[in-house]
């Protein structure tokens, strides 16, 4: 009660453009989830990369962390710590080791 879904009061020609407008955002967060992801559950490779490239750029040790459906603000928090950790997420990424 007092929600409204706003994509069933547009025109098909609207809900598309709004759709592909949001679709590089919907993109980030799907790749961050699986970065985020991968990290955590690869203790013997990725985890330890992860923590390298953190010391290398003089950053506090901590993981990204996970989206959850079921806790409102962890897609919040999982943004917050790739801006702040942006450049280790870039160098973390493009390192193809």
């Amino acid at each position: 009660e007092g929600l409204l879904d706003e994509l069933s009061s547009m025109s098909e020609a609207d809900r598309v453009a709004y759709l592909e407008s949001v679709q590089p955002v919907r993109m980030v967060l799907v790749k961050l989830r699986k970065v985020a992801f991968k990290i955590v559950n690869s203790t013997t490779l990725l985890l330890p990369s992860w923590r390298k490239t953190l010391a290398d750029l003089q950053l506090p040790d901590k993981l990204i962390p996970r989206d959850v459906r079921t806790r409102w603000n962890s897609t919040f928090d999982m943004l917050d710590m790739a801006v702040k950790y942006r450049k280790a997420v870039d160098v973390f990424c493009a390192d193809k080791e």
